[in-house]
């Protein structure tokens, strides 16, 4: 009994990290994005980071993201109740645990300013732009950049760069 409650702490505790790593990622990706001009506002400074309020990890992304600087943006993490209130974001996460809702919330968002980031296998397949997934115990991700560019969403080089997979004309352009 006493090994299973230390398992259990050993997930927990590996699973907390591993969202650490992945809110640092989303902090980096938004800062690596470009927004078009008009979608965001110059009397509001704000840059939305959303998950809905479900979320099971939000709390370590709230913790990671909220109040921090790009350039003279401040990300503010705003928790969704409804999935109407998907177009105030400019990020969207969706982790494997929301993967219920992600047909439904990619549909939606096609062809809106709004960086969506996700986690399950089929993510990029169904529009999603930027998807986690775990190699070797370590946190990397690919990008399905037409699904940005048809969102009128500009992706930094550097971002590319760092891409396992980027899909570009539904073809990978290639596999680290």
């Amino acid at each position: 009994m006493l090994a299973s409650g230390s398992r259990q702490r050993t997930l927990a505790q590996a699973t907390a990290e591993e969202y650490q790593v992945k809110a640092a990622f989303l902090f980096h990706f938004a800062q690596l994005v470009g927004w078009p001009p008009s979608t965001l506002n110059a009397a509001d400074t704000s840059l939305n980071f959303c998950v809905f309020e479900d979320e099971p990890h939000r709390q370590d992304l709230q913790t990671a993201i909220e109040g921090k600087a790009i350039g003279d943006r401040v990300l503010h993490v705003r928790l969704l109740s409804r999935a109407q209130d998907i177009q105030k974001c400019n990020v969207l996460f969706l982790s494997r645990d929301e993967a219920w809702r992600q047909t439904a919330t990619l549909k939606t968002l096609r062809g809106l300013p709004v960086l969506t980031v996700g986690e399950s296998s089929n993510y990029l397949a169904e529009g999603g732009m930027i998807s986690f997934h775990l190699d070797a115990d370590k946190v990397r991700f690919d990008i399905n950049l037409d699904a940005a560019n048809s969102s009128h969403l500009t992706i930094s080089s550097r971002l590319l760069l760092l891409a396992s997979v980027v899909l570009r004309d539904g073809k990978s352009e290639r596999e680290k």
